[in-house]
């Protein structure tokens, strides 16, 4: 049996990351609706484990949700793979392997929302080619969703920092974080 290996990443704590900030679920308004994007602590997680930290090289990967209206439910978040480009401010992932990815979560009931990524900064905020990216695959997926999620994350050695945006095919849309 062949392994996906862009599988759910395994739960580990950062070293000075507090406990309690990777036990509860983080939730954001979606702009125009009663909606609200909810990463569960597994996704808070990967997030955490992956930050750009001393001089490593960004990365990242695949938001997948279950719709449990007006909830919806970040489940899966995939890893950065071997094969894709990494340097310190950009991340280039493997396309290929995304669009497998895709298709197999789809098939198992996973919807895939959006894009993640480390930036090696505190507060991050978007490039213009992540604006472009996010665009590009807003326009050029098969779905019937209003927006993508983009993701990204900080490189804060003790706290998540997330820059969470909602996409379309011509505007974004920063998303406010809701106890």
């Amino acid at each position: 049996m062949r392994r996906n290996t862009q599988a759910v990443v395994e739960i580990k704590f950062m070293p000075r990351m507090r406990e309690t900030d990777l036990k509860t679920t983080r939730q954001f308004a979606l702009p125009h609706s009663k909606q609200r994007l909810v990463f569960i602590p597994s996704a808070l997680e990967a997030f955490s484990n992956c930050r750009q930290m001393r001089g490593e090289p960004e990365g990242g990967g695949l938001l997948f949700a279950q719709f449990e209206f007006p909830t919806i439910r970040i489940l899966v978040v995939t890893r950065p793979h071997r094969t894709d480009g990494r340097w310190m401010t950009l991340f280039v992932p493997n396309r290929i392997l995304q669009r497998r990815t895709i298709k197999n979560k789809f098939k198992k009931g996973y919807h895939f929302i959006g894009e993640w990524h480390t930036h090696p900064e505190q507060n991050p905020t978007p490039s213009g080619l992540d604006l472009k990216s996010m665009r590009e695959a807003f326009l050029k997926s098969n779905h019937e969703l209003n927006y993508f999620i983009m993701v990204i994350v900080g490189n804060v050695p003790d706290s998540l920092v997330l820059w969470v945006s909602a996409h379309d095919d011509s505007h974004f849309e920063r998303l406010d974080e809701h106890q």
